[in-house]
């Protein structure tokens, strides 16, 4: 039969807890496996539904449904303090959005499940990487016919344009974008009615759909975005960089699904007022780092 799926533990098996990192539960305690037999009685692993019993579902309901929220406000709100110290350090921008759909993220990743989720690596919360906003607004500059020199001076250059090109850093960096409290999870249901066809087997209603159930974050989650620059003469482009964010953020949406409506997020000013005072409690902050756009 192969490797088990699971660890042998020594005596109780561990379980989530609620100020435990809920990531680590995901990526390595599924307990969805069982043993099936193929038609010549060979025996092998697998996480399919039998018997109308689905147990990714399952697994997905009993440790994630019931949860409130996830994470520990202490360390967000801490990480969410270093973060905008670290803007304010380098005369960046940053601001606070606030989802109106659900909002997911990695669902490519590779997972037992089908979907896959991202998780901060320390703080176990969802997440949107530095690198994924990036590439958000820059595909929005060119939807809205941004000069394609320009781009590649505040983004770097993109696939087809690095060869030849010594320095691939553009002027303005993303950082990681994360939850400002601890936010809350819901489950959502995709289902694909023409799976698997072929030319001699077509699409059509007459198909048994599948319904797969993945993992998402709530809607009216407070996300924090900052940038900075990479170079002296950057500042001049943060607000315009922010403009775009905003807009990519409104029209486009971040993560995925973002076609059928997933990720639309809106600047949240009251949440931005709530930020700055903290910080002015704290350090004393002041300046325009976190002058969003209007």
């Amino acid at each position: 039969m192969g490797q088990m799926p699971l660890y042998r533990f020594e005596g109780k098996e561990p379980s989530p807890t609620r100020d435990g990192h809920l990531g680590l539960w995901f990526d390595k305690f599924f307990d969805g496996w069982r043993v099936a037999q193929t038609r010549d009685g060979q025996c092998y692993w697998t996480t399919q539904a039998s018997r109308n019993v689905n147990p990714k579902s399952q697994w997905l309901e009993k440790f994630f449904v019931n949860r409130l929220e996830v994470g520990r406000k202490d360390l967000l709100q801490e990480a969410v303090d270093r973060l905008v110290r670290l803007v304010e350090a380098y005369s960046g921008r940053w601001g606070v959005f606030q989802t109106e759909s659900r909002f997911v993220t990695g669902l490519g990743r590779t997972h037992p499940i089908e979907n896959g989720f991202a998780w901060h690596p320390t703080l176990g919360v969802p997440y949107l990487p530095g690198s994924s906003i990036k590439g958000m607004v820059r595909a929005w500059t060119r939807t809205v016919g941004v000069d394609q020199e320009r781009v590649t001076e505040l983004f770097g250059p993109d696939g087809a344009e690095k060869r030849g090109v010594s320095k691939g850093q553009g002027s303005v960096v993303f950082l990681d974008a994360i939850p400002c409290s601890a936010p809350k999870l819901a489950l959502d249901v995709m289902t694909p009615h023409y799976a698997n066809w072929q030319v001699n087997d077509p699409p059509g209603d007459w198909r048994s759909p599948t319904p797969i159930v993945f993992l998402t974050t709530a809607p009216r989650t407070r996300f924090l975005f900052g940038i900075i620059p990479s170079r002296y003469n950057a500042d001049a482009q943060l607000d315009q960089v922010m403009e775009w964010l905003k807009e990519a953020l409104y029209w486009a949406g971040a993560g995925a699904k973002t076609a059928v409506g997933y990720g639309r997020m809106q600047p949240d000013p009251s949440a931005d007022r709530e930020v700055r005072r903290r910080m002015e409690r704290i350090v004393g902050v002041s300046g325009a780092g976190s002058r969003q756009p209007r």
